[in-house]
């Protein structure tokens, strides 16, 4: 198994967070790695190393326009979505 060090590129487990090791410590036999992407220190043994981040791909190719449209729809629809909210009415 690959061992964790300062400069490790790592993934917590629990949500997939990646970050770069900043600092390692050890408090009441615990040993903690502290991430830059999120300025929090995590348990090691909730890390895992890994080689290199993930692309993300999913707006690979659009260009600035499609994305800024695809934004726009997203947000009617949450428009829509909250106005229907506003609608309900409970009971008791």
């Amino acid at each position: 198994m690959v061992e964790i060090s300062e400069g490790s590129l790592v993934r917590y487990k629990g949500t997939g967070t990646i970050g770069k090791v900043k600092v390692l410590k050890e408090e009441d036999g615990e040993k903690w790695a502290f991430l830059d992407s999120t300025e929090l220190y995590y348990r090691l043994d909730a890390l895992e190393p890994i080689e290199h981040a993930p692309e993300r791909r999913e707006l690979e190719g659009m260009s600035i326009e499609q994305i800024q449209e695809r934004l726009k729809a997203q947000q009617e629809m949450m428009k829509e979505v909250r106005m229907q909210d506003e609608n309900l009415e409970s009971g008791g």
